[in-house]
């Protein structure tokens, strides 16, 4: 019976256990087959955009298949999906990473990079179909693409059958169509789009028509809330919306709905395929053009972010708009996350409610009448009794010119004076800026001047409504509670007030800019501190909003101190001063040609729409008679071969050269028995050349007043001879048998090329026309050799990014000229840069052109741009003159037609020497894609300069420079396309890595071998504007330092290598920890702590009382310097105080750019502000002086290095001390008088900076010119007439000079200015800004060279003007005015606020500790 049990227990466990394997075997095959027909299909989009990866998971309905986001790092979750999909813009795989992942293909996971823009990127392990359907699936969009995506993913990729439904196939993308809120609908025709409007109630009946193009998500892919709020929000606001979806044929729908205005969400140019005829047709109909910003980041990341934005990204929804003409910057979309973890794109809503605001007043502005417009003028003007200030016109007449269109033009200007020196008189009485310091006249204005008074309670209220609790915050910090102490009153009622400056004629309002800081003594810029504009300054803006009503703003001239708040670089915020006092009011800007990289921050950091005005005309020195003699010798010098004669000659050109001071600036002996050599002889006459043939400005331009005709062909000449002239002059080269040097030596120069092609470009005026015959005569070319060149130099048709790609690949069946959705997302296809940009085109073959196209040989394209660059000079003779001539005219034409609501044309910028393109103007200005730079031309031009570099100090000093110092400016950027970057590249040893696109996103190094020399170190210094407009450069310079610091041992020195160990070692000597010290040893890109846009060391170097030593402005300059700026995010102006001065380090030379006909060293305050502020540090830092050179590129055709101290004496020796020169700057106005004495202070500041190159012969020689008037031009009667406060500060400025025991004057010379200084204050009045303002230790100097009476009544007038009738009252903060590219220092006001607060804190811990003492004291006393 047992065994019958046991038999069947075995029975049952045999069958359970068969059962159980069964199971087993049936779940494991279950489980592979589940694995293998059923189971989710995971993909991995890595690198997407988050809108582009919401739009695809949101689309995707079925729920096996699955969608993880991930990073360009996560390489090793790879393997954990079914497919990965890798976004290829903006990879930065290196090869390693790459070979992982083909690696990870080969094992036979399904890998793509969709859209790479490196061929090493493009990386795909599916077969050629399968890749393609995947790409055209993408390339359309969609929610239906998507939605296929998924499904032909799974069952074709991941091999999944079951619920794997056959993906349909590709859907055209709903290109080409009108949309609107309900995403399934699309109208190809405008009359049925309209019909559906009016059929949902969407239609308003007679009102504006807004065309919205654009946007980076694509509207029917189920991503498009930002989209959808500004279509409702425009639709509330009573206008009528026209949303587009549409790359190729944006054009059409344009002129089809012929908008009022429209909106584009920009990445890219409106047109990818027709810019340029975008614009036209814009011009013709006069529609403008708002671009409001999508940001990749969510709001919290972005107005964290001090930079706003940056790189590729920058230039595609900044740079490439302007090009278009464009305007208005202003963030509207950010990207969220919704509820599932999404990103998806939102519209901010009151940053949406503000851009509607602005739509409708600019369509207010296109139907307003004229008479009931209110327009808010600001202009820039210097403290006290100074004039008005704006680079490069006379300021006071050009205003008021202005001011007579508008009121010809119907605007109500009642009360407007009816002449310019009434106009005048009024400005200076009830228009002034005053310095806090000087209270006298503080106080009269505020009784005499007539300003609007604010109460507290009002001005409190506007700031609650405008302004951020972080901005008030800041400004209470700052400045005490509303109003402060600047520029108030108690009224009778006993009601604070504060002042806002205005001059009002009917509906127009005139504003000075306040002054922009309020400081002290303490120069040092304090690290993290916020550095709000005063009360005032915020107070002109919305009085001018609240109380006046303006419609729209406009600031008068180059420029004001808005723009360069420090905050955000672009991208701003409402934190941001330039929006909260901006935004959102059509703003319009009048602004110089010749200053193209600061309008930048004029139109991206305070929304200006700007309207560009001409230089002042260009003229030759006229001291070509000084220099006969000389060059007579000189060529007689040349002509002798004999060594004994040539021996002697040399001593008579000595002579004369000693004779004439030559010797000085080239630094050359002056031992009259000892012969110069050859060399030196050269170096003479180039000298001598070059100030007889450098071009000037003497008076100033007037708004609205033409060159007359000799101005006009003065500046034709000059914008053309110099082309010509060295055009011809490389084709001879090229013709020549054997090698030539035609251009070296500038008198023969002159005389070959220069001269006749002067006298050609006279000939071509004189008869009003030119034709080719003309080229082909003038350049020895047969019409056959022309027309050759020009097939040569045909822009061939631009294609498509894809087809570009695919040529580049070989695949000529895919290089089809329509845009494709990745032309789209990249922004823009790779020609749509306009023609006329500066630079030109950057030599080589055009990017995006057929693989195919010849390549023309060196030889070719030498030629090719020598015969384009004479053809263009000699064809546009008369072109240009025209341009001159109509320029005055368009400027105030498109003032009007901005303030009618209309479009600005835009243009690119520089002067109209360096680039005759930016004439005519009344025109946008524009930039350059930072992205593209060094363009090709610009790393040839950048490599040659620094071999001349290397050259001329090797020459002086036996070896290489160890470290050579560069400063970035914005304008030598955008006008060079990057050849200061190309020459610290090439001073490192590496060169730029172009992309299939053009851009230049990686370095690589060029071999030791090929240098032939060590590489050098470098270390830079970036303005503000620079750094906001490159911020990308940034990133590939400090790329091209750690790839070049960490190399192994070459055959060659590798001083940047061993500059990162010495800066590791000095700041781990300083206390910073060894791994700190190791991440900053690479660092070598420096600019303005707090993102200010300046070094702040002007004021400092002019108060001259408030220093000693130099090494006082060193640390000063180190300290505000000091910020580093590498490019990369997480670093933006990181502060480690020891950092600067130990990347100063070796520093053997000091470089600095010079793009501009319009200044020099001496004419430009931000010259010694920037190289010579770095010279002084360098100099406390190493204990030598460094070699100190000017990068001269104002001739495109000859870009060369200069010796400081020889560009100042071109400088001086062609302007401020030629007689001609002040001539006619004394028959100009105030600004033109205003300008010597500019120059005068520059003097000055050389003088502290690097004394080397200011000597006592050049103090004496301004003596004679302005004091002394040995030329008797009526100096003294030219200075009182139009301006006594500019004779007023040279007479100061000397007489500092001397004080500080920089001149060596005579006794003779300070009893002369001190008594031509008291009696301009006697007799006009302290002046009230300038060098004696509050600079006691000068006014004692002056007065111990007066007589005791004349003393006494200079210190009581002095007095008067500091204190006014009490100066109990008097205020005791100090005042400093911003100018130009530096924000004034504010961190005195702060500290100032700091240390109240520690006193108060103090008391307050001091009283509680009595407190506690006392209540010990009881208690021990109670027991």
């Amino acid at each position: 019976m047992s065994d019958m049990k046991s038999a069947s227990r075995s029975k049952r466990l045999r069958r359970f256990l068969f059962g159980g394997i069964a199971l087993a075997l049936v779940a494991l095959v279950a489980y592979f087959v589940w694995g293998r027909y059923g189971s989710t299909t995971r993909i991995a989009l890595v690198n997407f955009p988050g809108y582009q990866s919401s739009g695809i998971i949101l689309s995707n309905d079925n729920k096996h298949v699955r969608y993880d986001e991930l990073e360009q790092g996560d390489i090793d979750k790879f393997d954990s999906y079914d497919c990965v999909l890798a976004f290829g813009m903006g990879l930065k795989w290196n090869d390693e990473q790459r070979a992982e992942i083909k690696k990870l293909g080969d094992k036979g996971l399904p890998i793509k990079v969709v859209y790479a823009t490196t061929k090493e990127n493009e990386i795909s392990s599916l077969e050629t179909a399968k890749d393609q359907r995947i790409s055209e699936y993408l390339d359309n969009g969609n929610k239906k693409n998507y939605r296929s995506l998924s499904h032909y993913i799974r069952r074709y990729i991941d091999g999944k059958k079951w619920f794997a439904p056959e993906p349909d196939s590709v859907a055209p993308s709903s290109a080409d169509v009108y949309y609107h809120l309900d995403e399934n609908v699309a109208f190809d025709k405008l009359a049925d789009y309209e019909a559906y409007i009016k059929k949902q109630g969407f239609y308003h009946e007679g009102a504006k028509k807004v065309l919205v193009i654009g946007g980076l998500n694509d509207p029917f892919s189920g991503n498009k809330q930002n989209l959808d709020s500004l279509i409702s929000s425009l639709n509330r606001a009573g206008l009528n919306v026209y949303p587009v979806a549409s790359f190729a044929q944006r054009l059409r729908f344009i002129k089809e709905v012929s908008p009022d205005l429209i909106v584009h969400f920009p990445h890219g140019r409106i047109s990818m395929m027709a810019g340029d005829s975008v614009v036209s047709y814009l011009r013709e109909r006069n529609i403008p053009v708002i671009a409001p910003l999508t940001l990749m980041t969510t709001r919290e990341e972005w107005e964290a972010d001090p930079q706003g934005m940056m790189g590729g990204f920058l230039s595609q929804t900044l740079g490439m708009p302007e090009l278009d003409g464009a305007i208005y910057p202003y963030v509207l979309t950010t990207q969220e996350k919704n509820d599932d973890g999404l990103y998806v794109l939102k519209a901010v809503p009151e940053r949406l409610k503000k851009l509607t605001e602005l739509v409708q007043r600019f369509l207010t502005l296109q139907t307003k009448p004229n008479s009931e417009k209110k327009l808010a003028i600001y202009y820039f003007k210097g403290p006290g009794q100074e004039t008005l200030a704006a680079q490069g016109i006379e300021v006071v007449p050009s205003l008021y010119n202005l001011l007579l269109r508008l009121k010809a033009e119907g605007y109500n200007l009642t009360g407007l004076p009816t002449d310019v020196k009434a106009f005048e008189a009024q400005l200076m009485r009830e228009g002034p800026v005053i310095q806090s310091i000087a209270g006298g006249q503080m106080e009269e204005y505020l009784k005499t001047g007539n300003p609007a008074w604010v109460d507290k309670a009002d001005f409190d209220k506007w700031i609650a409504e405008d302004l951020t609790p972080l901005q008030i915050k800041e400004l209470e910090e700052t400045y005490g509670p509303t109003p402060g102490s600047y520029m108030t009153r108690t009224s009778s009622a006993g009601t604070p007030q504060l002042a806002a400056t205005r001059i009002q004629y009917g509906n127009v309002v005139l504003l000075p800019q306040p002054v922009a800081g309020i400081g002290s003594d303490n120069f040092a810029i304090v690290h993290g501190a916020g550095s709000p504009p005063p009360y005032p300054y915020v107070n002109a803006y919305l009085w001018a909003r609240h109380v006046f009503g303006a419609d729209a703003l406009m600031h008068f001239g180059t420029h004001g101190s808005l723009e360069f708040t420090p905050k955000k670089q672009v991208a701003l915020s409402a934190n941001d001063w330039g929006e909260a006092l901006i935004a959102p009011y059509p703003h319009f800007y009048y602004y110089t040609i010749g200053n193209i990289g600061e309008s930048m921050m004029a139109k991206r950091r305070s929304y200006g729409s700007l309207i560009s005005y001409i230089t002042p005309p260009f003229d030759e020195s006229k001291t070509r008679h000084i220099f006969t003699d000389l060059q007579q010798a000189i060529e007689k010098y040349y002509e002798l071969k004999e060594p004994a004669a040539k021996d002697t000659q040399s001593l008579a050109v000595k002579k004369l050269a000693v004779g004439l001071g030559i010797h000085r600036e080239l630094r050359l002996d002056s031992i009259l028995t000892k012969p110069y050599t050859a060399k030196d002889v050269e170096r003479i006459d180039n000298f001598a050349e070059e100030i007889a043939s450098e071009k000037v400005n003497g008076q100033l331009y007037v708004t609205g007043v033409p060159y007359t005709p000799a101005k006009t062909t003065s500046t034709v000449l000059a914008m053309t001879a110099d082309p010509i002239a060295y055009a011809k002059a490389r084709l001879d080269r090229l013709r020549a048998a054997q090698p030539i040097d035609n251009t070296s030596n500038k008198h023969r120069f002159y005389k070959e090329y220069l001269q006749p092609a002067q006298q050609l470009v006279r000939g071509i005026l004189a008869s009003g026309s030119v034709s080719e015959a003309t080229v082909l005569s003038y350049g020895g070319i047969t019409k056959e050799q022309l027309e050759r060149i020009h097939a040569l130099a045909a822009p061939k048709k631009p294609m498509g990014m894809k087809a570009t790609m695919a040529a580049a690949k070989g695949d000529s069946s895919k290089s089809g000229g329509k845009p494709t959705r990745l032309d789209q997302i990249r922004g823009g296809s790779l020609k749509d840069k306009p023609a006329g940009h500066p630079g030109g085109h950057p030599g080589g073959k055009p990017q995006g052109h057929a693989a195919d196209t010849p390549e023309p040989s060196k030889k070719e394209r030498d030629e090719m741009e020598a015969v384009t660059e004479l053809e263009r000079a000699i064809l546009n003779v008369i072109t240009y003159r025209d341009a001159l001539q109509n320029s005055p005219r368009l400027e105030l034409d498109a003032t009007i037609n901005a303030l009618n609501g209309g479009f600005t044309a835009p243009s690119s910028g520089g002067d109209a020497v360096a680039n005759p393109q930016a004439v005519p103007t009344g025109r946008n200005l524009y930039s350059v894609r930072a992205e593209s730079t060094p363009s090709q031309r610009a790393w040839s031009q950048g490599v040659q300069l620094a071999q001349a570099t290397l050259k001329a100090y090797k020459e002086q000093h036996g070896k290489y420079p160890t470290k050579v110092s560069y400063t970035f400016w914005s304008s030598e950027f955008v006008e060079t396309e990057g050849v200061t970057i190309a020459q610290v590249l090439y001073m490192l040893g590496v060169e730029p890595v172009r992309s299939q696109f053009g851009s230049v996103e990686d370095v690589r190094l060029i071999p030791t071998s090929e240098l032939g020399r060590p590489r050098i170190d470098v270390v830079i210094q970036t303005s503000g504007q620079f750094r906001d407009l490159a911020a990308s450069r940034l990133a590939l310079i400090t790329k091209a330092v750690e790839l070049v610091a960490s190399l192994g041992k070459e055959d060659q020195e590798n001083y940047v290598a061993a500059g990162s160990v010495a800066t590791e070692k000095e700041l781990v000597e300083q206390g910073l920890s060894p791994k700190e010290a190791r991440e900053l040893a690479n660092v070598r890109i420096f600019g303005g702590v707090n993102g200010m846009y300046g070094t702040g060391i002007q004021e400092m170097v002019t108060s001259g009382d408030k220093w000693e030593q130099e090494k006082e402005i060193a640390d000063v300059y180190l300290n505000n310097m000091g910020a580093a700026y590498t490019g990369k995010q997480e670093a933006w102006g990181r502060f480690v105080k020891p950092l600067f001065r130990a990347a100063l380090k070796n520093t053997d030379v000091v470089v600095q750019p010079r793009q501009n006909n319009t200044w020099g060293a001496l004419s430009l305050d931000h010259v010694y502000e920037f190289m010579g502020g770095l010279t002084l540090s360098v100099r406390n830092v190493t204990g030598k002086d460094p070699d100190t050179y000017l990068a001269d590129y104002r001739n495109h055709s000859n870009m060369r290095m200069q010796d400081l101290k020889e560009a100042i004496g071109v400088e001086s020796r062609a302007t401020v001390l030629n007689p001609e020169y002040v001539k006619e700057v004394l028959a100009g106005g105030a600004n033109s008088v205003a300008n010597i004495t500019e120059v005068v202070t520059n003097t000055y500041g050389w003088n502290v900076m690097k004394p080397e190159v200011i000597d006592k012969e050049l103090w004496d020689q301004l003596y004679d010119m302005y004091i002394r008037d040995v030329n008797n031009l009526g100096v003294a009667s030219a200075f009182e007439g139009k301006s006594p406060a500019a004779l007023e500060e040279i007479t100061a400025v000397m007489l500092e000079t001397a004080r500080k025991g920089m001149w060596k004057a005579s006794p003779e010379q300070l009893s002369t200015l001190a008594q031509r200084h008291s009696e301009l204050v006697a007799k006009y009045g302290p002046s009230g800004g300038g060098m004696s303002a509050d600079n006691k230790k000068l006014r004692a100097f002056i007065s111990q060279q007066l007589s005791p009476e004349a003393a006494k009544q200079y210190q009581a007038q002095m007095k008067q003007m500091d204190e006014g009738s009490s100066s109990a009252d008097a205020p005791s903060q100090n005042g400093m005015v911003m100018k130009k590219e530096t924000v004034a220092d504010q961190a005195g006001a702060v500290t100032r606020s700091f240390n109240g607060l520690w006193i108060v804190a103090g008391v307050a811990v001091l009283f509680i500790g009595l407190l506690v003492l006392l209540r010990i004291k009881r208690r021990r006393d109670a027991e």
